[in-house]
C-alpha cells in the first residue's frame, strides 16, 4: 500500500546523495583520472556518449568505460527506464572489475540494487545489496554514504517482504554509516513507518513526534510535511479520529501542495480518503480521485492501483465501480507483466557473460561434432580408396614408420636429457642464488663466511652439474625446519608469511625423492613469489591425509589471468617435479586478487 511513497521516495534521497558523493582517494585507483560523479549526459548530449564508449574501448581504458557507462545509467534511472540503467551500471561494474576498483563495483551494484527494488524484484535486490557490501565493507567509515544506502535498499526490501525486524536492524545500520543530518531524519522516519507497520505504534509516534522537534525541518519542508503526516496517520492507526489528526493531515496536504511535491500530495490524499472512509465517504471519494489523478499524471501505475482500490470500494455508482474495476484489472496485469519483464531482464543482463560462454561452448562442441562427422567419412572414403595402395607400399611405409619412431625416440631422449639439466640448472644453480640474495637482503647481521660457503656449495653443484652427478639433499632428519628455514628465507618487512600443518610428524611416510622434490617445488613458488607477485601475505597450509598429501599456496599478490596462461612457458619445471611424484596440480584462475595453487601427492 503506497510503498514507493512511504519508502522509495526516502531511498531516492539517500541513493542521490551515494551517487554525489565526491570520490576520495580510497575510492579510485587512478588518482590522475578521478571518478567522474556529477551527472554529464542528457537528451541533448546523449549521442556523445557512445562515440565516447566507441574512443575507450579503441583506447583500451577500463576506467573511462566504467566512468561512461555508469552515467549512462543515471541518465536511465533518471528516466525511469529501469532495465536499461541496470544495463549500465552492470557494464560499469564490470569495467571497474577490470581496473579491480572494489569501492565504484559497490556503487554500481548499489544502485542495480536499488533498481531490483524499485521494481519489485526483492530477492534479486537483496543479492545484489549483499554483493555489494562484499565490495564496500573494507571501505566501512563513519560517513560511508554508499553504504548507507545498500543498507537502506535491504531495509526497503525486507520491509515488502513483510520481515519487518530485520529491516529496522538494516536501518540502523544505514544510519550508523551516515553522518548527514537529513538523511539520518529520512531513515528514522522509514524506520518508524516500519515499526508501525509492525504494530508497533508507540514507538513509531515516540520516533516520528522527537523527529518534528528538530529544527532541521524548518529549513526542509517537504521532509517536515513526510515527518507530519506520517506522525498523524499512525496515531489515526492506534487511536482512531479525532480533529488534530484531520488538522495535521491537511497541515501536511498544504505543505506538500506550496512545495510542489506531487509525490507526497499522493500520500496525503490516501491518508486523508482512509480518515474519512468510515465518516465522510464523499470526502474520502473526493481524496482518493485526486490521488488517481496525480499518480495518472505521473504514470505511478502502483499509487494509481492504489487509488482505485479506494474508489472501487467508496464509490456508491455501480458504473463508476465498474469501469475502475476493469482499469484496476487492465494496470494490474500491465504492472505485473512489467515486474516480470524486468526481473527477466535483471537476470539476462546480469548472467549474459556467462550465457555467451555457455553457448560459445556448446557452438564450438557443435562444430567439432559435424567436423568429426565429416572427418569420419573422409577418413571411411580414403581407406577404401587406399586399402588396395597400401598393400603394394606396405613394405615402404613400414620402413618410414620405423625411420620416423626411431627419430621420436632420438628427440625425445634429447627433450628429456635438456630439460634434466635445465631444471637442474634452475633449481640447483638459478633458485640457490635467488636464495642466497633474499637471505643477504633480510638479514643484515649474515657471516660473510658464510655467504663465501654457500657460493662455494654453488659452485659445487654446478660443476657437478656438468660431470652429471646426482644431487641430493640431506633430509632424513627435521625436515619440517629445514623447510621453515628455508621458506622463512623470502619474508621480509614487506611480506609476511604464514606456515599451517608444518609438523614433524606429517612428514611421516613421505619419501626422501618427494620430500626433495616438493622442497624444490615450493623454492620455486616463493621465487616467483618475490620476483613477480609483489605479494604481502602468503599462506602455505600442508595436510597428511591417509591417502594423499596435500599443499595449498596462497598469497594476495597480482595474479595470474587463464587468458595470460601459457602451458609452454609458465610453471615448466613445476609441472615436470610434481609429474616426477606422480602429483597433480591446481590453479584458481577465477580470482580476482592474488594467486592460489594446490598441489596433490598420492601417499
Amino acid at each position: 500500500m503506497l510503498k514507493k511513497i512511504y519508502i522509495y521516495t526516502c531511498a531516492t534521497f539517500i541513493t542521490l546523495l551515494a551517487c554525489k558523493e565526491k570520490n576520495n582517494s580510497i575510492d579510485s585507483i587512478n588518482k590522475e583520472s578521478p571518478r567522474i560523479l556529477e551527472y554529464i549526459y542528457n537528451d541533448k548530449n546523449l549521442q556523445s556518449a557512445y562515440k565516447d564508449i566507441l574512443i575507450a574501448k579503441k583506447n583500451k581504458n577500463a576506467h573511462q568505460l566504467s566512468n561512461i557507462y555508469f552515467q549512462l545509467g543515471h541518465y536511465y534511472l533518471d528516466g525511469n527506464i529501469s532495465d536499461s540503467a541496470f544495463y549500465y551500471f552492470n557494464h560499469s561494474k564490470e569495467q571497474s572489475l577490470i581496473e579491480n576498483d572494489s569501492s565504484f563495483i559497490g556503487r554500481c551494484l548499489s544502485n542495480m540494487a536499488m533498481i531490483q527494488a524499485d521494481e519489485a524484484d526483492f530477492l534479486g535486490c537483496e543479492e545484489t545489496a549483499v554483493e555489494a557490501l562484499k565490495y564496500l565493507s573494507p571501505y566501512k567509515m563513519k560517513d560511508s554514504i554508499p553504504l548507507a544506502s545498500v543498507y537502506n535498499t535491504l531495509a526497503i526490501s525486507k520491509t515488502e517482504l513483510e520481515d519487518y525486524s530485520q529491516a529496522i536492524q538494516y536501518h540502523e545500520l544505514a544510519m550508523n554509516f551516515s553522518s548527514n543530518k537529513l538523511s539520518n531524519i529520512i531513515l528514522k522516519n522509514n524506520q518508524a513507518v516500519v515499526n508501525a507497520k509492525d504494530q508497533r505504534y508507540d514507538i513509531a509516534i515516540n520516533t516520528l513526534s522527537t523527529l518534528l522537534k528538530n529544527p532541521i525541518l524548518d529549513k526542509n519542508p517537504i521532509e517536515k510535511a513526510r515527518v507530519l503526516d506520517n506522525l498523524a496517520y499512525i496515531r489515526w492507526q492506534k487511536y482512531g479520529s479525532n480533529n488534530d489528526i484531520k488538522n495535521e493531515l491537511e497541515e501536511a496536504l498544504k505543505i506538500r501542495i506550496k512545495e510542489n511535491y506531487p509525490l507526497g500530495e499522493m500520500a496525503s490524499h490516501f491518508h486523508l480518503a482512509e480518515y474519512f472512509e468510515k465518516d465522510n465517504p464523499y470526502e474520502a471519494i473526493n481524496h482518493a480521485s485526486k490521488m488517481y489523478k496525480i499518480a495518472i499524471k505521473l504514470d505511478r501505475t502502483e499509487d494509481q492501483l492504489a487509488a482505485l482500490q479506494k474508489l472501487i470500494f467508496l464509490d456508491p455508482k455501480s458504473s463508476a465501480k465498474k469501469d475502475y474495476f476493469q482499469t484496476y484489472l487492465t494496470l494490474s496485469d500491465s504492472i505485473q507483466k512489467k515486474r516480470n519483464h524486468a526481473k527477466n531482464q535483471f537476470t539476462l543482463i546480469r548472467y549474459e557473460v556467462e550465457k555467451n560462454k555457455e553457448e560459445n561452448a556448446l557452438l564450438k562442441a557443435e562444430n567439432i561434432q559435424k567436423n568429426y562427422q565429416i572427418l569420419k567419412q573422409r577418413i571411411i572414403v580414403f581407406i577404401i580408396i587406399l586399402i588396395i595402395f597400401i598393400i603394394i607400399v606396405f613394405f615402404v611405409l613400414w620402413y618410414q614408420k620405423r625411420r620416423q619412431k626411431f627419430n621420436l625416440e632420438k628427440n625425445q631422449e634429447i627433450e628429456k636429457t635438456e630439460l634434466k639439466y635445465s631444471k637442474k640448472i634452475h633449481d640447483e644453480v638459478a633458485n640457490g642464488i635467488y636464495f642466497l640474495m633474499t637471505e643477504i637482503i633480510n638479514s643484515s647481521d649474515i657471516k660473510p663466511s658464510k655467504v663465501i660457503n654457500d657460493l662455494e656449495n654453488l659452485y659445487h653443484k654446478s660443476r657437478d652439474i656438468s660431470h652429471d652427478a646426482e644431487f641430493k639433499m640431506d633430509l632424513k632428519k627435521d625436515y619440517n625446519l629445514i623447510l621453515r628455514q628455508m621458506i622463512q628465507t623470502y619474508s621480509s618487512k614487506d611480506t609476511n608469511i604464514i606456515l599451517m600443518g608444518n609438523e614433524a610428524n606429517i612428514w611421516n611416510g613421505i619419501s626422501l625423492e618427494k620430500k626433495e622434490e616438493l622442497y624444490y617445488i615450493l623454492k620455486e613458488l616463493l621465487t616467483n613469489m618475490r620476483k613477480h607477485s609483489r605479494a604481502s601475505l602468503v599462506t602455505i597450509k600442508f595436510k597428511n591425509d591417509k591417502n594423499s598429501f596435500t599443499i595449498e599456496y596462497i598469497d594476495n599478490g597480482i595474479g595470474m589471468n587463464l587468458k595470460d596462461y601459457n602451458p609452454n612457458k609458465h610453471f615448466i619445471n613445476l609441472k615436470a617435479r610434481i609429474n616426477s611424484i606422480n602429483g597433480s596440480y591446481f590453479i584458481d584462475f577465477t580470482r580476482n586478487i592474488g594467486f592460489y595453487i594446490k598441489i596433490l601427492i598420492n601417499n
